[in-house]
């Protein structure tokens, strides 16, 4: 039976091993080889991975054709990245690469090149390194462009060649592969077509039709039963941090439920750090602490895990804590990481620890490196800068960096809402009373009908600060103070909080 698949196997294993001559010994390796598969494919059904790669490498070790090794190593390899295993997700598509090369078929090298390349682009954050090794393969099997795996080489020098920033060239590798792959009805290809060229245009601020293509996509892989629901999902939760934040942490609860129902550590990390930032901005901080309390682990040493401790230090921070540990292991941990999002995530954690301590010129500079080091960081980072020019009194600043919002191109309701909110912000400053306080008002209403509490929160605090003494005084803007004071003290937003009260306390009630 598969439950004894494991116990089997290793008894197989262990006469092998004593065998009184080489013919009984390959009967009995075969019969381990067998054995072994199966446990492997019960420990992965079960969602123990981890015990699924120990199956597959007990295969490797008598596996005595180069075909078999390759599907034991490709098995191993996707278990492994279950797991949140990088070195052993790489060992194996090199083990997988090399049994690929002693067969000599071209197509299954190509094949291979790519998922290395992959791995390396995904899991260890070098893309560049992913280039270089498909540029350099593409030289060779160039000739196989109208194949599956000429497909294969160049979804993978798109990936790589986007997440180097790259996109235009991306987009063209994109636009070329697709219509080969829809001819040959790979839909598994097709599915991360449309993915890649949504996360394409998004870099390229081509908003809409971005959100289009990988929403269009992650349905389709969803009906397809895919693999690449994962990375349709992962790219959704972190464009829907300045699209729908709401919508984005949805995305990601559901996506860590999934992982934990098929015991895939790889998938629920990658629900982690997006979804952490989705839920600050809902209001969920007691959700996200916790689950960045369960991920990260005491002796963190992987690279992958410093957009965690990044997501930390500004739950810190805001929470008027000292995130600088917390920065200073994710700076330690990004060395490691070409993708240069990673610089921009620590530029921009410091702008927010900034902005919670009343450094505001600090957290316009750090929001603003954040932005130019990544483009995809100008949703937002530049909100950030914006609004510490706003509390500094600076207009002008504040007006430039609204200019470079709305010029960047990135479109979304939460984006769009803190366009709106620097434009009451400004109208303020400006002494335009009247017109900062109906902006002010209008900005209210569409962060509670985004469910953004925070948002809201923050821009209560902007109201209070800015506008003039007469509007300041109304009804209504006490009201909403009120409110600001009750979900930043829930929150526990105390350097926000205090910002509030000291503002708000100036000014009498209205009659």
């Amino acid at each position: 039976s598969d439950e004894l698949a494991g116990g089997l196997a290793g008894h197989y294993l262990s006469a092998q091993r004593l065998a009184g001559d080489q013919q009984e010994a390959d009967a009995l390796a075969a019969q381990a080889r067998i054995a072994l598969r199966g446990a492997a494919d019960r420990a992965a059904s079960l969602g123990s991975h981890e015990q699924a790669v120990k199956f597959l490498e007990q295969a490797l070790e008598v596996a005595t054709s180069a075909e078999e090794r390759a599907d034991l190593h490709t098995r191993a390899q996707t278990s492994a990245e279950h797991v949140l295993d990088p070195p052993t997700v790489e060992r194996h598509a090199l083990g997988r690469l090399a049994a690929a090369r002693e067969i000599g078929d071209r197509q299954a090298i190509a094949s291979a090149i790519a998922n290395h390349a992959n791995v390396l682009s995904n899991w260890f954050g070098t893309p560049q390194r992913g280039v270089k090794i498909v540029e350099q393969a593409w030289e060779e099997f160039a000739d196989l462009e109208q194949t599956p795996a000429g497909v294969r080489l160049m979804s993978a020098l798109a990936v790589s060649l986007s997440a180097s920033l790259e996109d235009e060239v991306a987009l063209r590798w994109v636009d070329r592969y697709l219509p080969i792959a829809e001819r040959l009805d790979l839909m598994e290809a097709i599915v991360a077509g449309l993915i890649l060229r949504g996360r394409v245009l998004i870099n390229l601020n081509r908003a809409r039709e971005a959100l289009v293509l990988l929403r269009g996509g992650h349905q389709l892989a969803l009906a397809l039963n895919s693999d690449r629901e994962r990375g349709g999902r992962t790219l959704l939760t972190f464009y829907e941090q300045w699209g729908d934040p709401a919508k984005g942490l949805a995305l990601a609860r559901e996506g860590l439920e999934i992982a934990h129902r098929i015991g895939s550590r790889g998938y629920g990390f990658q629900m982690v750090g997006n979804g952490s930032i989705c839920a600050i901005r809902v209001g969920e901080w007691q959700w996200a602490a916790d689950l960045l309390e369960e991920w990260i682990p005491p002796d963190a040493s992987a690279a992958q895990y410093a957009e965690f401790f990044i997501d930390r230090a500004v739950l810190t921070a805001l929470r008027g804590g000292d995130a600088s540990a917390d920065i200073a292991t994710a700076a330690r941990l990004r060395r490691e990481i070409t993708d240069p999002q990673f610089e921009s995530y620590e530029h921009w954690a410091r702008a927010w620890a900034a902005l919670a301590a009343g450094a505001y010129a600090e957290a316009r500079s750090e929001a603003e490196l954040a932005a130019r080091t990544t483009t995809y960081f100008r949703p937002l980072a530049l909100p950030v800068a914006a609004r510490a020019a706003l509390w500094a009194g600076n207009a002008d600043d504040a007006g430039g960096t609204l200019t470079a919002l709305v010029e960047s191109g990135y479109r979304g309701t939460a984006v769009e809402l803190d366009m709106a909110t620097i434009r009451a912000g400004l109208a303020a400053l400006e002494g335009r009373g009247p017109e900062a306080l109906a902006a002010y008002r209008e900005v209210l209403k569409g962060w509670r009908q985004a469910g953004l509490a925070f948002d809201e929160a923050l821009a209560v605090t902007d109201m209070a600060t800015l506008l003039p003494l007469a509007e300041r005084a109304t009804a209504d803007v006490q009201t909403a103070i009120d409110w600001a004071r009750d979900t930043l003290e829930r929150l526990g937003a105390r350097p926000i909080l205090e910002r509030l009260g000291t503002v708000a306390d100036a000014v009498p009630h209205a009659r």
